[in-house]
Order: structure tokens, then C-alpha cells, then sequence
């Protein structure tokens, strides 16, 4: 009776240090998949950027199946502008963002830590529109007022436009207002021009019963709108980014092959006219890469931002704020950049 009564004891004892070894492992391998993506359940990636035509890329690989495709699980929030999709990054709230490299500058002078993956898109798409009641010619905008939004790139851009059409920058009054004020403003005569892009564009020509004068604002330099992630995940979740990069690369076969969808598609996630796309459609060309004319550029903005803000600004840092490893293992002929 004894050694049954032993056995017995000997078994629960035995049973419960398996149970508990076994509820220990469970509870590790569930940690060790949710941090690499790795098990049955796939980690869920949330990409953040705004709702106009710079998204396109990740619209169309959205709505077509495209990340699934690729075998991944994807949260896509459009925000109604770029300005904190880096912040929100940082906190957590989103592991991709799509913004413009000018924010990027910006950041990385800030001491941020941040990687860039690709360059999702190039565009041309700011104007400065002129009142011809006030101003005829870009070189006659001394002693004129110009409105512009005070984030973002917007000054950047103005400030070069200025300078290549003669003008002294300090002849110009600059008036800051958030871009949707801003066709308001020209057709009142507050101002004799404003710096902006679509739909405000249109809606400015609207207001103005097209007595509107309309000229490309950035003159030949691209402004670049990138993919960006934080440096834990371009470190630790490699496989899941080359899925991604080929999900948008997918996308932008589409969007070369199929642009009359693809204008559709966006024109039905962001809730706005096909006219409104098309007219932004043209000065944008869309292509995942790396190229050499990134660094330039963000050279520029940030050697700008920092005589603006009288800082420091080492150039030599900022390659190092890119992880080409990824889009050079799947495109190599996309990555042009200097390493």
C-alpha cells in the first residue's frame, strides 16, 4: 500500500515539472515567434503614410493582395499628411512609414535613429502659383508676399526657386499658413503667390476662375519620397523587408503596365476625383531604389536646415542611415549608390 502510495506521489511530482517545463516552453517559443515573425501566426507589419498620390505604391499592393502575396500580414493607415509618420514610427505605432527625405534630414540632424530601405517614388509635383494682378515673372517677387505651409519642405524649395530666378530671399516676405488656406489667400490678395502642390493646384485655378499664373517650382530636382523603418527591424526582420520590397516592386509593375487601374485605385482608397490623380500623376515616376542622387539631395536639405537652425550637420553620417543590403539582394540594378 505504501509503495503504490509512492509511486503515486512520485508521478504527480513528475507530472507537474512536465506541465510546468511544457507551459515555460510555450510561453517562450510564443515570445521568440511574435519578436521574429516567426511560427504559425504571422506578425501583423503596420505601414503609415499620407492620403494623396505619394502612396500610391502601397495603395496598389494593398488593394491587389500584393503583401499577401508575398506572405506577409499588413495594417495600412493613410493620415492626412507626412509631418508625424516619423514620430510615430519612433513610438512604435507604425514599423514602415513613407515620407520625404526633407523629414528625414531633418530627423537625422535631430540625432534620430531611423534606416531607410528605398526610395519609393520621385515627383516634381510643387508649383508656386502667381496672382498675374500682382506679379507677372518669378524674378519680380521682391517686395512681394508669398504663402507657404511652414512644415515640410516647402521653404526649402521656395528658398532655391528664389535664388536661381535672381532674387534675393530676404526681399520676400514669406507668410506661413497650412497648405489648405492657402488658395483661399491668393485669390483674396493677401498674397501675390503661394508655393503648393495638388489639389491645391485646382482648387486654386477654381477659386481664381483660372486668371492664374503656374510654374514648376522645383526646377529639375526631385523631391524623394522614402521607405523608413526602425534600425531594430532593417536588423532583425530581413526576410519579412525583402517580402515587402517585393510586394511594392510587384506594384510598381502594375503601375507601369496598368496605370488606368492603378489611377483608379487610388482614386477610390483616397476618396477623391480621377482628375485630381491625374493631374499629380504625370510628374512622378514611380521605382523602388537607391541611387546615388539620395545622398545629394539630403545633403542639400540638411545643409540647409542646419544654417537655418544654426547646428551642427556631418554629412559622412548619413550613408550610414541607409540599409541597402535588402533591396541590393533581390534588385541589384536598383542600387546606384556609392558604398
Amino acid at each position: 500500500m505504501g509503495r503504490k502510495f509512492r509511486k503515486k506521489q512520485e508521478y504527480r511530482v513528475r507530472y507537474g515539472i512536465n506541465l510546468v517545463l511544457g507551459i515555460v516552453c510555450f510561453f517562450l517559443v510564443s515570445c521568440f515567434s511574435r519578436e521574429t515573425g516567426s511560427g504559425n501566426d504571422k506578425r501583423t507589419y503596420r505601414i503609415g503614410s499620407n492620403s494623396n498620390v505619394k502612396a500610391t505604391q502601397v495603395i496598389v499592393a494593398d488593394e491587389k493582395g500584393f503583401f499577401h502575396d508575398a506572405g506577409l500580414s499588413v495594417d495600412v493607415t493613410m493620415e492626412t499628411t507626412a509631418l508625424h509618420l516619423l514620430d510615430e514610427l519612433y513610438a512604435g505605432t507604425y514599423d514602415f512609414v513613407c515620407v520625404p527625405s526633407f523629414l528625414v534630414a531633418r530627423d537625422y540632424l535631430a540625432g534620430k535613429s531611423f534606416r531607410i530601405l528605398a526610395v519609393m517614388n520621385r515627383n516634381q509635383s510643387r508649383y508656386v502659383l502667381m496672382n498675374p494682378d500682382h506679379v507677372e515673372n518669378p524674378a519680380d517677387f521682391a517686395g512681394k508676399s508669398i504663402g507657404i505651409n511652414p512644415d515640410g519642405a516647402a521653404e526649402f524649395v521656395l528658398t532655391r526657386f528664389l535664388v536661381l530666378h535672381g532674387v534675393n530671399p530676404a526681399t520676400v516676405a514669406i507668410r506661413y499658413h497650412a497648405e489648405e488656406t492657402l488658395p483661399e489667400m491668393l485669390a483674396s490678395g493677401d498674397v501675390s503667390a503661394i508655393l503648393t502642390w495638388p489639389p491645391y493646384v485646382q482648387e486654386a485655378r477654381i477659386l481664381m476662375d483660372g486668371n492664374i499664373l503656374v510654374t514648376n517650382a522645383q526646377m529639375g530636382v526631385d523631391i524623394y519620397w522614402l521607405l523608413v523603418t526602425r534600425e531594430q527591424i532593417s536588423r532583425n526582420q530581413g526576410p519579412d523587408v525583402i517580402r515587402l520590397l517585393r510586394a511594392l516592386d510587384v506594384a510598381d509593375a502594375m503601375i507601369f503596365e496598368k496605370p488606368e487601374e492603378a489611377k483608379n485605385l487610388v482614386s477610390d482608397r483616397l476618396s477623391v476625383s480621377r482628375e485630381l490623380v491625374d493631374e499629380e500623376w504625370e510628374s512622378f515616376s514611380f521605382i523602388l531604389e537607391l541611387p546615388q542622387s539620395l545622398l545629394v539631395v539630403m545633403e542639400q536639405q540638411g545643409s540647409w536646415i542646419a544654417l537655418r537652425d544654426k547646428r551642427e550637420f556631418n554629412t559622412a553620417g548619413l550613408f550610414s542611415t541607409i540599409n541597402y543590403h535588402h533591396l541590393e539582394a533581390i534588385f541589384p540594378e536598383q542600387v546606384s549608390i556609392i558604398r
